[in-house]
């Protein structure tokens, strides 16, 4: 493939979003090779490559990993002419014991990268900004501070309002609009910004092309029911990063009422009835009502009622049917809800049953797919079109 330029995407969150913000501007020049939802494992990345064809322009690869060896593994498959790493932060705890431990095994993507190559690193992120170190490529920055190649300023994000920020480069300066939900997408449109500029593309060009990329499946991800609630999925990933960043949206969004429906934290060594306390505590910093759903529920609407959250507010069940049962009678119009836990409890299925019947209410499921393209999910209703009730930014046209 001697005319595909190979760029590579990792890091402890955001990986995904800025893959699709990058592969859209890169779209819209050429033919591009993207990675399919986010497979991005020791099997997913082999998949994307052996997809790759040689009218394949560019190829935007994201790559993770839960374990060590995997990083330096498929960073050698793919072979990147760009590597972009967006951040370290605490995921996989079981496997990686500290942040330096994590940075260790993403920091492996760079040995990949040819001495003409290009490596795009987080000025705001220590460990991140610490491999330029180590590298013998070109090194380009961004985030907040204004010495990086690409950095952000009047940022704003506040719902019911996308991700709004003005780009500066040292070379011009953009205003972009997106239809991304929270402020914290803003690393992940510089570092898209940088990789873009690197293959030729202008920021005007870029700011048209990220004004279409629509939240992913999953990450911050509006959909607005029937009755005219919005629920904000967030429930792919439950480390403790994303929830900071999904929390912050929910408490300074403007809303009717804002409603918690959550579960459990991960990639925490916190004991589950302490994880429970701590989802209280978040109730009560960012929400007007609560549900909270598993064996521990409990736990957390003692603590958010001992906290001052009205009783009548605060409630919690033991799974994810009876969660959906109850948020279809307490969801009202006007009212955005956050769906935030993990991955393992296809927290989903909460939201698909507000749109019709669907046929699995399993209360344990070892697979490791979003709901959305799982055959056991059965549901009696167009997902796909009921799914287009997604809540577009400004600029869009049409909810």
């Amino acid at each position: 493939m001697l005319r595909t330029t190979v760029i590579a995407i990792t890091g402890s969150v955001g990986k995904t979003t800025t893959k699709e913000c990058l592969a859209a501007i890169l779209s819209a020049r050429a033919a591009t090779l993207v990675t399919l939802h986010n497979q991005n494992d020791s099997t997913g990345v082999p998949r994307t490559i052996l997809r790759m064809r040689p009218w394949h322009r560019f190829a935007v690869i994201e790559i993770g990993t839960a374990e060590h060896g995997t990083m330096r593994r498929n960073a050698r498959l793919a072979r990147p002419h760009v590597a972009i790493v967006l951040a370290v932060a605490s995921t996989h705890t079981n496997v990686f014991r500290s942040l330096d431990d994590t940075a260790a095994e993403k920091a492996q993507i760079l040995a990949a990268v040819p001495r003409r190559g290009l490596a795009i690193l987080n000025a705001g992120d220590e460990r991140v900004q610490r491999m330029a170190e180590g590298c013998r490529c070109r090194v380009e920055t961004f985030g907040r501070p204004a010495a990086s190649d690409a950095w952000a300023d009047e940022v704003s994000a506040r719902w019911p309002e996308r991700l709004a920020l003005r780009v500066h480069t040292a070379a011009s300066t953009q205003r972009v609009q997106t239809r991304l939900v929270g402020a914290h997408w803003v690393n992940g449109i510089l570092a898209a910004v940088l990789a873009a500029r690197s293959q030729g593309v202008g920021l005007a060009d870029t700011a048209e092309a990220l004004a279409r990329v629509d939240p992913f499946t999953a990450r911050m991800q509006p959909v607005r029911l029937p009755n005219g609630a919005i629920v904000i999925r967030d429930e792919l990933n439950s480390s403790p990063d994303t929830w900071r960043a999904a929390l912050e949206v929910l408490r300074e969004s403007s809303a009717r009422r804002r409603v918690l429906v959550a579960s459990d934290l991960s990639d925490t060594r916190t004991r589950s009835r302490l994880r429970s306390r701590e989802l209280g505590d978040f109730a009560v910093e960012s929400a007007d009502v609560a549900l909270f759903i598993g064996e521990h529920a409990s736990a957390a609407v003692r603590r958010a009622v001992a906290r001052g959250m009205d009783p009548a507010n605060v409630e919690g069940v033991m799974d994810v049917r009876a969660a959906a049962e109850r948020l279809a009678s307490l969801l009202q119009e006007g009212d955005l809800a956050l769906l935030k836990g993990r991955g393992t409890h296809h927290l989903s299925r909460v939201l698909f049953a507000q749109l019709g019947g669907i046929g699995c209410w399993k209360t344990r499921c070892r697979k490791r797919i979003a709901c959305d393209i799982c055959r056991e999910l059965r549901p009696d209703f167009d997902l796909r079109a009921a799914l287009s009730g997604v809540t577009r930014g400004p600029g869009a046209g049409r909810s």
